[in-house]
């Protein structure tokens, strides 16, 4: 079978918004998950390189629609991760921490309690509430 139609069989065209959403498999951040020659990769960015060409080095496929099971590529767009840190400020889901904000996630973080939670009371990612953890971010 062709790699387009493949690709095809794994959404549909939801009428009112248009976003060709992802049916087959999700990964935990939203994003559909495709297996491409052996590997799994994201699902928009496998109908970016489908239907718009390679995506360049230092860029990210972006969506317009902010639906991350969404493989319409003319919801796509090439950025980079500044980019998309401001679209999602500029959006309203990007949470700004304040200082005294870290720290209670540090300290939430040391009496062990889930980093799920404790990102999902900041309305940001596991993956944020890691990095601070670790001080890779906010050191």
């Amino acid at each position: 079978m062709r790699l387009a139609q493949r690709f095809a069989d794994k959404f549909f065209v939801e009428a009112n918004s248009g976003c060709w959403l992802w049916t087959a498999s999700i990964v935990t951040s939203g994003y559909g998950a495709f297996n491409l020659c052996g590997r799994s990769r994201t699902a928009h960015k496998v109908a970016w390189e489908l239907f718009r060409g390679p995506i360049p080095k230092g860029l990210q496929v972006l969506h317009h629609c902010d639906v991350p099971s969404c493989v319409n590529p003319a919801h796509l767009f090439l950025g980079t991760n500044a980019d998309n840190r401001a679209d999602s400020v500029a959006k309203g889901r990007g949470a700004i921490l304040q200082k005294g904000q870290v720290q209670e996630i540090r300290t939430r973080s040391e009496a062990e309690e889930p980093q799920r939670a404790i990102a999902a009371d900041y309305g940001i990612n596991q993956s944020t509430v890691s990095r601070i953890v670790t001080r890779k971010i906010w050191a």
